[in-house]
């Protein structure tokens, strides 16, 4: 008898705990909802998105797509497609992982998306640094509860899911999500050194995994389940790299090609190849500001007329 009230007591102590640890957590969920800032002021998504809006164009990607909103250009590239933009990229290597998460995120706050456009790139698919290991994509994010349980949903470890709970405690959000190095889109790459571009090469390799392709590969299906879902149509654009023989490269055309050949609403082209001048980038991986404009213009412009983009080097 004595046994069995101990065990009682052990389990409502924990249920205790539980209830009073889960209504803390709803406590601080959703604290900064009302402070809203533009692209210009953060690098945050939910400070910056809100809820209950209507995008025609979603962006996801890693800091090559996030230059596309840093300096002034996300105004640029609304006005250059016309439409109203959310951009979803993450600086420090976001990958599929964290572009499924915010996507999710994105739509469980009631917001609506037409197209969601993929800017992506082929490590992505290998580096567990990119994904699960990533801790960058959540620094610049308030807690939300809802990013808690997907972290822990998805298996994220758990520094990573420790290192989320730590935002509990951030309150200066304005300075903590402002962008650390702002200007570097107005810069133009002074030569393509292919010292520096194997060096490249041989840093991402370094961080490869091949047994993680068919792990991360998963994602595609679960973030275009997640568009569809939604009534939304996904294309993947692979960027323009100056290394375009890069590593892993044809295994992710390969399987973006077979899947948008078998998956209505999705659509797939490679730009591997495209733009191999030095006067679109300001370093050997991100666009400029010249770069980003005649990306959008010339792809991102055509794939939303439902027509080929007109770029030389593409395939599809």
């Amino acid at each position: 008898m004595q046994g069995r009230h101990f065990i009682l007591k052990i389990i409502l102590f924990g249920f205790l705990n539980f209830a009073i640890s889960t209504g803390l957590l709803l406590y601080f969920s959703g604290q900064y909802r009302n402070l809203h800032l533009s692209y210009d002021e953060s690098e945050s998504n939910l400070l910056v998105v809100g809820e209950k809006q209507h995008y025609p164009v979603v962006l996801l990607g890693t800091s090559r797509g996030r230059v596309f909103s840093r300096d002034g250009n996300h105004a640029m590239v609304e006005r250059i497609l016309g439409k109203k933009v959310a951009n979803l990229s993450k600086g420090g290597g976001g990958g599929l992982m964290p572009a499924e998460l915010h996507l999710s995120y994105f739509y469980s706050r009631g917001n609506t998306a037409d197209h969601v456009i993929y800017l992506i790139d082929p490590w992505v698919f290998f580096s567990a640094i990119n994904n699960e290991d990533n801790d960058f994509f959540l620094r610049d994010e308030p807690f939300e509860l809802f990013i808690l349980w997907k972290l822990i949903a998805d298996r994220y470890p758990l520094d990573r899911i420790s290192s989320y709970l730590q935002m509990i405690a951030v309150t200066d959000w304005r300075n903590i999500s402002r962008y650390a190095a702002p200007g570097l889109t107005e810069g133009t790459l002074k030569k393509i050194d292919a010292v520096k571009l194997e060096e490249a090469r041989q840093h991402y390799q370094e961080k490869y995994d091949l047994k993680n392709f068919e792990k991360y590969a998963r994602r595609v299906d679960a973030i275009n389940q997640l568009v569809r879902k939604n009534r939304g149509q996904i294309t993947y654009v692979m960027l323009p790299l100056l290394l375009p023989d890069f590593p892993g490269l044809p295994a992710v055309d390969k399987l973006l090609t077979e899947t948008a050949s078998r998956k209505n609403g999705m659509m797939y082209y490679n730009c591997a190849s495209c733009m191999q001048n030095k006067e679109f980038y300001y370093d050997h991986m991100h666009f400029n500001k010249n770069g980003i404009h005649y990306f959008v213009q010339n792809c991102l412009v055509p794939i939303l007329q439902k027509e080929t983009p007109a770029m030389d080097g593409i395939s599809f």
